[in-house]
C-alpha cells in the first residue's frame, strides 16, 4: 500500500478523514516509518510508544508496548478509546483513535492490537486537538442504473484517486471486475453524481446491526467532474469549515 503522496499534494494544513482507504494508507506509512505515538490516559499518566503494522483483513493495527509497565497496564484498562497522536519524519501530526486494546504476539514479540480508527486528523497544530465523532458519510446509491439491473446500495467511501466502496444487498450476485453503468450517487442536498464503476473486490461483510451484506471495493471507470465533490464528504478541509 502507497503512502499517502496524494493527499499530501493537494491538502491544507488540517485535513479530517473519514475514508477508509486514505486512512489505511496513512496509517500504512506511519507504521512503514515506526513513527513515535502518544495516548493521554489521566492522572497525569502518558503511554509513548511506536507504530508496529496493520492487519487490514481483520480491521487492526499494533503497537509496540510503552517501556512503562504502568501507562500500560491502565492502557489496557481504559473502557473508552484512546486518543492518539503520532509524528512523521516531517514533523506533522496526525490525531486518530484506537478501540479494545488486546495484547497479542507477532513473530513472537508482544505488541498491543486495537481496532482500525473511523477517522483520522493531518493537523500542524501543537497543541491539544479535538475532533467531531465521524457521522455516518454513507451516499444512497442507485447502481448500475443503466445497465440490466438496477438495485440500491450505498456508496461507503471515496479516496483521492477515486477508488471506492460499495455496499449491497447479499441477494445480489455481482463478480469482480464486473462494469455497473450508470451509477446514481447521491448527494446529502439530494444532487445526483453519475458514474461507471468497476468492481475491483467482492467480501461479505457484518453490519453493525448484525446482519450481513456484500462489501466490494470500486475504481470510478472514467472520473465524473463532481468527484472532488465526493471526495470532500470523506475528506474534509478543517482550514475552510
Amino acid at each position: 500500500m502507497s503512502s499517502p503522496a496524494n493527499a499530501k499534494k493537494v491538502r491544507s494544513d488540517n485535513l479530517l478523514f473519514y475514508s477508509h482507504i486514505e486512512i489505511c494508507r496513512i496509517l500504512q506509512m506511519l507504521a512503514h516509518e515506526r513513527c513515535h505515538i502518544t495516548a493521554e490516559l489521566g492522572e497525569h499518566r502518558s503511554f509513548k510508544a511506536f507504530m508496529l503494522s496493520l492487519d487490514l483483513p481483520h480491521g487492526h493495527f499494533t503497537t509496540t508496548f510503552s517501556i512503562n509497565k504502568e501507562a500500560n497496564s491502565a492502557l489496557l484498562a481504559f473502557a473508552d478509546a484512546v486518543e492518539f497522536t503520532a509524528t512523521d519524519s516531517q514533523g506533522l501530526l496526525y490525531t486518530f483513535e484506537g478501540s479494545s486494546p488486546e495484547e497479542t504476539q507477532i513473530d513472537g514479540q508482544p505488541v498491543l492490537l486495537f481496532n482500525l480508527p473511523k477517522s483520522l486528523l493531518i493537523h500542524n497544530r501543537r497543541e491539544h486537538v479535538r475532533f467531531p465523532a465521524p457521522d455516518n458519510p454513507a451516499l444512497r446509491c442507485i447502481a448500475d442504473a443503466a445497465g440490466f439491473m438496477p438495485f440500491e446500495s450505498h456508496v461507503t467511501d471515496v479516496s483521492h484517486d477515486g477508488l471506492g466502496m460499495l455496499i449491497y444487498d447479499t441477494g445480489i450476485n455481482l463478480e469482480q471486475g464486473a462494469i455497473l453503468k450508470g451509477c446514481r450517487i447521491i448527494t446529502p442536498k439530494g444532487e445526483a453524481v453519475t458514474a461507471d464503476l468497476e468492481l475491483r473486490y467482492i467480501n461479505t461483510i457484518q453490519l453493525p446491526d448484525g446482519t450481513t451484506a456484500k462489501r466490494a471495493g470500486f475504481r470510478f471507470l472514467r472520473a465524473p467532474s463532481e468527484l472532488s465533490q465526493l471526495i470532500n464528504l470523506f475528506i474534509q478541509d478543517m482550514d475552510k469549515r
